[in-house]
């Protein structure tokens, strides 16, 4: 199957497979998506009508970003991954344009499509993709390859089969995949990022060049910091940003974070931030597009088995975007995108329906002291699209403190995310109470803490899709138990401090 950044499931990909319900006839010329343009309900986390989005492959032309991604069926068909289409210019409404690029035949290199990546030359917009075919090894045939495709509006594309290459001597020829081009001005050539293993290093990202997007000569290596010590740096993307040139990569492992380095050159050397991370597993193989100067980092939310929360993750789920933000010293970091924020601006009641342990209230400023057990604040039922904002000091006796959703008779056992003070961290558990003090965390996100500042939170909520954002940092998480039930905020250990809690809804 296609790994991570092409399908992602490395706990049992034969069932995470995405077949899409139809393949291309003739290889050589791809299906031509319908004429209109399709809107789509409006989401916050968006996904199309039926079907779930796996790794989005950002566009940015004429004031719209097109959002390229492979469409996860789950129907059984014998091929999988196509390209869709789908498009915004503000966050809050997209358009969806179905199928761009469909699989091929069992015979193709590209019986599942992987991730890429569009670029437009003149007048023709190109597009390079994974071709991923699972049953060639067996015929000892590379099991991956970079394909090409062009297109004149967007929407017919036409696959370039003679323009397909594989992994040159020295490089595994399974692990070969994730196209990035871009135009590198100061060398007057294109570049061609791709994720790959090499022999005797491990995973690096690879580099080609080209003068006509056609024929490609392989360079060395990125000098990507430690690259040997990831299996694969997937789904890559480089970007200008407050004068540096930002690599963002997607780390293949159980962990699954997405990564950036930062350079002053395209020729590095690419160096490593204090904190590299945006957002945790439940976030991944993120890519960048642009409105303006603004920019914006697309990854999805994945679905659980059975729709449960104490089951394994499964691949892809509904599109998130954050906003890219420059932070203190130049570190970049996201927060909720200014639309979003607006669209969620209709105040909300709390409904606060009752407390647990020692909690005091005077002037909405909640103090929450868990010195002897875990107390907390416990309001009525969580909107089905809401916005939470507030701020949370800790005092340096504070274990753990945070949302707790679907709170039933035993709130400490509701599941939550947590922040922890004294590990810097925040993280989320399909677990709740003292039962996590002992795992290890299934999302967590690095951000250092300090006790008696005031952390101001955003909490963004559609359905079961959370994203809280705190510190320049998000945590993104899926939670079924969250729809329709109780929930609140609890502190354990000393005493946690919420001012200005409030909660706001869509304002259309």
């Amino acid at each position: 199957m296609v790994s991570a950044c092409s399908n992602g499931n490395t706990e049992d990909p034969g069932e995470a497979a995405a077949p899409s319900a139809t393949a291309a006839a003739d290889p050589a010329v791809t299906a031509a998506p319908a004429d209109e343009m399709k809107q789509a309900e409006d989401r916050l986390f968006w996904k199309p009508a039926e079907g779930w989005v796996g790794d989005v492959m950002p566009f940015s032309d004429n004031g719209q970003i097109h959002l390229f991604y492979l469409q996860d069926w789950r129907d059984g068909a014998p091929g999988f991954h196509p390209w869709h289409q789908a498009s915004t210019a503000n966050l809050t409404d997209y358009a969806y344009a179905g199928e761009s690029i469909p699989f091929g035949q069992e015979a193709d290199q590209d019986l599942a499509l992987g991730t890429g990546s569009v670029i437009k030359a003149g007048d023709t917009y190109h597009a390079f993709y994974t071709g991923h075919n699972w049953k060639f090894p067996d015929q000892g045939k590379p099991k991956e390859a970079v394909m090409h495709a062009v297109s004149k509006d967007l929407k017919s594309w036409t696959k370039v089969p003679e323009d397909t290459f594989y992994a040159p001597e020295g490089y595994e020829k399974d692990d070969f995949r994730d196209p990035f081009v871009l135009y590198n001005e100061e060398k007057g050539e294109y570049w061609l990022l791709l994720s790959a293993r090499k022999e005797g290093t491990g995973g690096v990202i690879a580099l080609f060049a080209s003068k006509d997007l056609s024929k490609w000569e392989v360079r060395e290596p990125l000098s990507v910091e430690a690259a040997s010590s990831f299996f694969m740096l997937e789904c890559a993307d480089i970007f200008q940003m407050n004068g540096k040139w930002v690599l963002v990569f997607s780390e293949f492992s159980d962990k699954k974070s997405t990564h950036y380095r930062i350079s002053d050159s395209l020729n590095g050397p690419w160096v490593k931030p204090e904190k590299d991370v945006f957002d945790g597993r439940a976030f991944y193989a993120a890519k960048t597009g642009s409105l303006g100067e603004r920019r914006f980092l697309f990854g999805w939310v994945p679905t659980r088995q059975l729709e449960k929360d104490y089951m394994k993750w499964d691949w892809a789920g509904n599109m998130v975007a954050h906003e890219m933000v420059i932070g203190e010293g130049g570190a970049l970091g996201v927060k909720v995108p200014d639309e979003v924020d607006r669209l969620l601006s209709k105040t909300s009641p709390l409904g606060e329906a009752r407390q647990l342990g020692s909690v005091t209230n005077k002037d909405n400023e909640y103090v929450l002291d868990g010195a002897a057990g875990v107390s907390g604040i416990i309001f009525d039922k969580m909107p089905q699209t809401a916005k939470i904002t507030g701020s949370v000091r800790f005092d340096e006796k504070v274990t753990y403190s945070g949302l707790v959703t679907g709170v039933g008779e035993e709130p400490e056992k509701a599941y939550g995310i947590q922040l922890e003070p004294g590990k810097d961290r925040i993280r989320y558990d399909a677990a709740g109470g003292e039962t996590l003090s002992s795992l290890e965390p299934d999302v967590q996100v690095p951000i250092a803490f300090e006790p008696n500042v005031d952390y101001p939170f955003t909490i963004v909520i559609e359905n079961d899709v959370a994203v809280f954002y705190i510190g320049d940092s998000a945590l993104t998480t899926r939670i079924y138990k969250m729809p329709g039930q109780a929930w609140g905020w609890y502190s354990r250990g000393g005493k946690t401090t919420l001012t200005n809690l409030a909660a706001a809804i869509r304002a259309d």
